[in-house]
C-alpha cells in the first residue's frame, strides 16, 4: 500500500467527521429560519457558520449584524468572562427582524410573554437557545444583546436570572467596548444628581416589570453603579457576580457584605464618580 493511499485511508474518517459537522450547522440554521417564518416569512439565512448562525430579510443584513457581533463576541470571550461569565453555547444565533411589531409577535409567542410584557421589547435574548433577537431598525442592539448572552448562557437556565440593575448595567457599561480596545469606556451620566443615585432602592428591585416602570431612571443609575463598581471594586463586582449566578435570596444582604454599601466611605466615593462622569 502507497504511503499516499495511506494518508487518505487515515484522512478520510476525519473528513467525514468534519462534514457531518457542517451538515449539522446547516441544518440547526434551517431551523432556526423555519422557527421564525411565521412573523417573518421572507427570512433568509446570511451567516451560517459554525459559531454563528444569523437569519435576516437578506444577506446584506445579515453580514452586518456577522460583523457587529463577530470582533465584540471575541473581545468579551478573551478579557472579560471572569466578570461576564463563560457561555455554555459555543454556537450565536442571531435573528434580525424587519420591524419591532414582528420581533414581539415572536418573544410573545416564543418565550410566552404576555401582550405588555412582549410589547416593551426591542430586543432580547434567550438563554436557552443561545440566541439573540433585535429588529432591523436597531441592529446596533445587538452589542447590548451580546452581554446579556455572556451573562445568561453562563449559567444554569433553571437558575434565576440576575437583578434588573446588575444586567441591564453591565450590559450598557460593556456595549461601548471597542473589541480592539479595553476597558470600555467610562460612563457619562448626564441627568443623574449627586444625591440622586438610591442605591439600597435600586438593587431591590428584582422584577423587570418594576424595573421598567421607571426605566429611564433605572436604567441610567444601573449604569452608574456598574461603572463605579467595575472601575472601584472590580474585586468585589465579580464576587457578587459570581453569587448572584447562584441564587436569588438575601441579595441586598450579600451586596452589603460585599461591598458596605451603608458606609461613609462607599457613599462619598459613589458620589464623587458620578460627579466626574458629568
Amino acid at each position: 500500500m502507497s504511503a499516499a493511499v495511506r494518508v487518505a485511508l487515515v484522512a478520510l474518517p476525519f473528513a467525514a467527521v468534519f462534514l457531518l459537522i457542517r451538515w449539522i450547522g446547516s441544518g440547526e440554521a434551517e431551523r432556526w429560519r423555519a422557527r421564525v417564518e411565521a412573523q417573518f416569512p421572507d427570512a433568509v439565512v446570511g451567516v451560517d457558520e459554525d459559531a454563528l448562525i444569523v437569519v435576516a430579510e437578506d444577506v446584506a443584513t445579515a453580514r452586518q449584524a456577522g460583523a457587529l457581533v463577530r470582533g465584540f463576541r471575541d473581545a468579551l470571550a478573551a478579557r472579560y468572562t471572569d466578570l461576564l461569565g463563560a457561555p455554555r453555547f459555543e454556537r450565536m444565533v442571531v435573528v434580525v427582524f424587519p420591524d419591532v411589531e414582528s420581533l414581539q409577535a415572536y418573544a410573545g409567542a416564543a418565550a410566552r410573554l404576555d401582550r405588555g410584557a412582549a410589547g416593551n421589547l426591542h430586543g432580547y435574548t434567550d438563554p436557552l437557545h443561545g440566541a439573540m433577537f433585535v429588529p432591523r431598525d436597531a441592529i446596533e442592539v445587538l452589542r447590548h444583546e451580546t452581554v446579556h448572552w455572556f451573562m445568561e448562557t453562563a449559567r444554569d437556565v433553571t437558575a434565576p436570572s440576575y437583578s434588573p440593575w446588575l444586567s441591564e448595567g453591565l450590559a450598557q457599561l460593556f456595549e461601548t467596548l471597542d473589541p480592539d480596545a479595553s476597558p470600555p469606556r467610562p460612563p457619562r451620566i448626564g441627568r443623574l444628581r449627586l444625591d440622586g443615585l438610591d442605591v439600597d432602592r435600586l438593587i431591590r428591585i428584582e422584577d423587570y416589570g418594576e424595573f421598567l416602570l421607571d426605566g429611564p431612571r433605572n436604567y441610567e443609575e444601573a449604569l452608574a453603579l456598574c461603572g463605579f463598581l467595575f472601575e472601584r471594586r472590580r474585586e468585589g463586582l465579580e464576587e457578587y457576580v459570581k453569587a448572584e449566578r447562584r441564587t436569588a435570596s438575601s441579595r441586598p444582604v450579600l451586596f452589603e457584605d460585599i461591598f458596605g454599601a451603608s458606609g461613609e466611605a462607599f457613599r462619598r466615593e459613589l458620589a464623587e464618580f458620578v460627579a466626574g462622569r458629568r
